[in-house]
């Protein structure tokens, strides 16, 4: 009898065992996509894409996902990451793909679940940047009509380069555009024009005559001889930026020139601020003739190009899956994969991934996704914390 207890014991004990080394086969087969590092880990929630720029979250609920690809189709995915095989919009003949145009940006109006508007930001076939709003019908959620478009702004640009992008809705239901300095970097100082800019506009206010109204407490919206679009200058791509959705803040990654890439921070409330650029790249001043101007402002962070070459603005966490990284700000860069978070004015690297980042993205409950350029993969962030030493 012992013997028998004793032999049923020990093949209790294999079947544990064995039931335990195929749960772990299982987790790693089930992992064996996702991008695990020491303080940082992503997971795959999409994939199959072409070159996504961009993806976005509508404030109703459904939790799919919009992902833009680079050459003008917007695509979408359930929340589980399952593509619908017919593109939301494609713009595809409209959209110019040369260096570093494309689509763009994307963003869906506050009341979307009441007039369906969505807007997007695209270069077209001239060059122009152009802000277009669609709008979606309630019995056709995943698809928009194109004859639905209105054109909200079309400004037409001298090159193809640092073209901005970003569309968001602040805090205060205003839209928010990041345009670049349009290989002009001269123009991002001067308030008659728009590039090398973040606008602000009013488009609940849009009429048949104008599709948007400047808010009269924009920072140049009296001033003679100015734009009054303009809320913050002085940017050489402003290519992402975010809104901090607890504090307000704004949080704007500046694409670099040739050797300093720079995050910098625009507190709720503030407006009219002068980021520097051309006179500065960076913390260092570019022509000597303004290295002491009054007003300008100071990057929170730089980081050089020894292996990085573009920095692409993300997010504040302020999610419930990695609660590690609460509260702080996540970028990244294009070349190397890298994430970062932002701490008493240092670069903390959380990892390294073999991915080229092209944009951040935030989903209703404040999680964090990752839009790998190259790869055709979304990533939602699962885990982090700040290293040790940080």
């Amino acid at each position: 009898m012992r013997l028998l207890i004793a032999g049923l014991a020990a093949l209790v004990a294999i079947g544990v065992l064995l039931t335990g080394v195929v749960m772990a086969r299982a987790r790693a087969r089930a992992h064996a996509d996702w991008l695990e590092g020491k303080n940082l880990t992503l997971a795959p929630v999409v994939k199959g894409l072409k070159e996504p720029t961009y993806v976005a979250f509508p404030p109703d609920g459904s939790k799919r996902l919009f992902i833009l690809e680079r050459g003008g189709t917007i695509r979408v995915a359930d929340a589980d990451g399952t593509l619908k095989p017919t593109p939301f919009l494609d713009l595809s003949h409209d959209v110019s793909t040369s260096t570093e145009e494309g689509l763009l940006g994307l963003a869906f109006d506050p009341d979307f679940t009441h007039n369906g508007y969505v807007y997007v930001d695209y270069t077209a076939n001239d060059w122009s940047v152009q802000v277009i709003r669609y709008t979606v019908s309630s019995d056709r959620p995943d698809q928009v009509d194109p004859a639905t478009a209105q054109t909200v702004l079309a400004l037409h640009k001298q090159s193809k380069y640092h073209n901005g992008g970003m569309l968001a809705f602040g805090p205060d239901g205003d839209l928010y555009v990041s345009v670049g300095d349009d290989e002009a970097s001269e123009r991002a100082q001067d308030l008659s024009n728009l590039v090398g800019k973040i606008l602000r506009i009013d488009v609940s206010s849009a009429t048949a005559a104008e599709p948007y109204a400047i808010p009269s407490s924009n920072p140049f919206a009296s001033r003679e001889g100015a734009r009054g679009e303009i809320w913050a200058y002085g940017f050489r791509n402003p290519w992402r930026f975010s809104f901090d959705r607890q504090t307000g803040d704004v949080w704007i990654g500046d694409v670099g020139d040739a050797t300093w890439e720079e995050v910098d921070e625009i507190p709720a409330g503030s407006a009219g601020e002068n980021f520097g650029w051309p006179f500065f790249e960076g913390s260092q001043c570019m022509d000597p003739q303004h290295c002491n101007d009054p007003g300008l402002i100071p990057p929170l962070v730089t980081y050089d190009h020894n292996m990085n070459c573009a920095v692409m603005g993300g997010y504040v966490y302020r999610g419930k899956i990695a609660t590690g990284l609460q509260g702080n700000y996540l970028y990244g860069d294009l070349c190397t994969g890298g994430v970062f978070s932002l701490r008493n004015g240092k670069r903390i690297e959380l990892g390294y991934q073999p991915i080229k980042i092209s944009s951040f993205g935030e989903d209703q409950d404040g999680e964090v996704y990752i839009c790998d350029l190259q790869g055709g993969t979304i990533y939602r962030i699962m885990d982090g914390s700040l290293p040790s030493d940080a």
